[in-house]
């Protein structure tokens, strides 16, 4: 029936095609593994068995602007895939995204699989971030009307994506935002929403069956529906914006720490506070989170069936060992907060300083983040001196009992020399002291960039003080991108230490990884 229907669709958009723009793009990752005990990169079928993989995603729009017309249709390949869970192969091809969208006067219609979000994403956000083999849009409806010049309000209906399927959950929100203006310097941006999912017969049964096996004391009556609700809004006055948003949700079976599922509503809270002027800028955000578990079913676990946007609220670090401990938001309670200051004191200086804080509902230490930047640029040159100072709670952020606290002190130089308008070299050099977990690392890179074609990569990532192998490992990069018109292609040869890999703020634990990389971006 979906291939009647889109076969349907095409038939009605090739005679338009000469007066209309199409438009599209390809993404590819194809990897090579190579068996190697000594880093933790074996005894998975992909590193003893299948060898390689390929993930790609092609994408061709059709747009009719003056008809208010567009469509989408996109194409997934996944042979023996590390994407969705490492260490498990996925192996499956077929129609990934299609949509079409028709806009009117007041209204916009978009039916198939779509990306929307209800405020900030507390209560419902339909996204994908393809680095962690996320994929959650909509398959259904969305409905956006513009009740005045200053009111909308938009509705969803339909089910969450798996991969080639559908979860069985039905899923219907409504959200309304507006716009406030009061005088020259006073804008107030309120906004509320509200969802609803529905437990299919078959998650319920699973559910009850498994309630069922419980002690008396522990059991209770699943609920088929389960309701959220959400009040957010931005204040802007001056230099000064405000963000606050309160979340609220119906009590439903969810999981606990130990796995067992209890009656439990949830709430959550989340507020930013920012000042901004010139050279000077700070943000403070706060966030607690109580039972604020939103998924298509209480079945689900890990980064299945997710429903809304929960990120972590630190520090989103892109240096290799900086990156190293990131933490995961805490669906079942956490408190959270952060600072962040970006000050220009004089011409070609920046100063950048941020602190994060997380604990649990029992004051627990979950992550503590010091972070401080100094970066100096130059006609020829720009140089990056810092410091990070973290405290991570592996026991719980990667399911590690009795791990000790992780307190790494990272230090970080970054210089970049410019030797002509398209010759440059950039160079990374990282000492990471650490009493626990791998030990201590050292990190150095160096890329050679000649704009705009190519770019070439070196790096070292050496734990030179090992607490967990016999000798002194080394996790090396080569790499090289070539870039021509819309075309990247990259290759690399990659031996990455297992860990937390975030994209997006969104995080999980990957294994240890060694072989080939290619990848080609391209588009038309």
């Amino acid at each position: 029936m979906l291939r009647s229907f889109i076969l349907i669709i095409l038939l009605a958009v090739l005679p338009l095609l000469s007066v209309a723009q199409i438009s599209g793009d390809l993404q590819l990752q194809n990897d090579y593994f190579q068996r190697d005990s000594a880093i933790g990169a074996f005894n998975t079928p992909q590193f003893d068995n299948l060898k390689s993989s390929v993930d790609s995603w092609l994408n061709t729009y059709y747009k009719k602007e003056d008809w208010g017309f567009e469509a989408g249709l996109r194409l997934d390949i996944f042979n023996n895939s590390n994407i969705l869970n490492p260490g498990t192969p996925y192996t499956a091809q077929g129609i990934g995204r299609w949509y079409v969208s028709k806009k009117f006067e007041d209204m916009k219609l978009t039916g198939g699989y779509i990306y929307t979000q209800f405020g900030t994403g507390l209560t419902f956000r339909s996204y994908e971030e393809r680095p962690l083999g996320i994929d959650n849009a909509l398959v259904g409806l969305e409905v956006d009307y513009h009740l005045t010049e200053n009111w909308t309000v938009k509705g969803v209906a339909g089910k969450i994506k798996r991969q080639f399927d559908l979860y069985g959950p039905v899923v219907k929100g409504l959200v309304t935002e507006g716009v406030w203006q009061l005088g020259d310097q006073l804008t107030i941006l309120p906004g509320a929403s509200a969802v609803n999912r529905t437990l299919d017969q078959s998650n319920m049964d699973i559910i009850a069956s498994t309630i069922n096996s419980y002690d008396l004391e522990d059991r209770f009556v699943p609920m088929y529906n389960v309701y959220l609700g959400s009040a957010f809004s931005t204040i802007n006055y001056k230099k000064f914006s405000l963000y606050a948003e309160y979340a609220r949700k119906s009590h439903e079976a969810i999981r606990d720490a130990d796995g067992q599922f209890e009656d439990a509503d949830g709430s959550a809270i989340y507020s930013s506070l920012t000042y901004s002027t010139k050279g000077f800028g700070i943000t403070g955000q706060v966030r607690k989170v109580d039972n604020w578990v939103v998924r298509t079913s209480p079945n689900e676990i890990l980064l299945n069936g997710i429903m809304n946007y929960l990120p972590s609220l630190t520090k989103q670090n892109s240096l290799r060992l900086t990156a190293r401990y990131q933490a995961v938001a805490q669906e079942l309670g956490e408190l959270g907060y952060q600072a962040n200051l970006t000050w220009s004191p004089a011409k070609g200086y920046t100063i950048t300083a941020n602190f994060s804080h997380i604990s649990d509902p029992e004051n627990e230490l979950l992550f503590q983040e010091e972070y401080i930047d100094v970066e100096m640029r130059k006609k020829t040159y720009k140089l990056l001196v810092g410091l990070q100072l973290v405290k991570y709670n592996q026991a719980v952020f990667e399911f590690k009992p009795n791990a000790a606290l992780v307190e790494p002190i990272t230090p970080f130089v970054e210089f970049t020399y410019k030797f002509d308008r398209k010759k440059s070299i950039r160079s990374e050099f990282q000492f990471q002291k650490n009493d626990h977990d791998f030990g201590s690392w050292v990190y150095g890179l160096v890329e050679f960039n000649i704009a705009p074609k190519w770019s070439f990569t070196a790096s070292d990532m050496w734990n030179f003080d090992p607490l967990k192998t016999d000798e002194a490992l080394h996790y090396p990069l080569i790499a090289a991108v070539f870039s021509h018109k819309v075309h990247r292609f990259s290759v690399s040869y990659v031996k990455q230490v297992e860990g937390i890999v975030c994209t997006g703020g969104v995080c999980r634990y990957e294994p240890a990884f060694s072989g080939l990389k290619f990848g080609l971006i391209t588009s038309f």
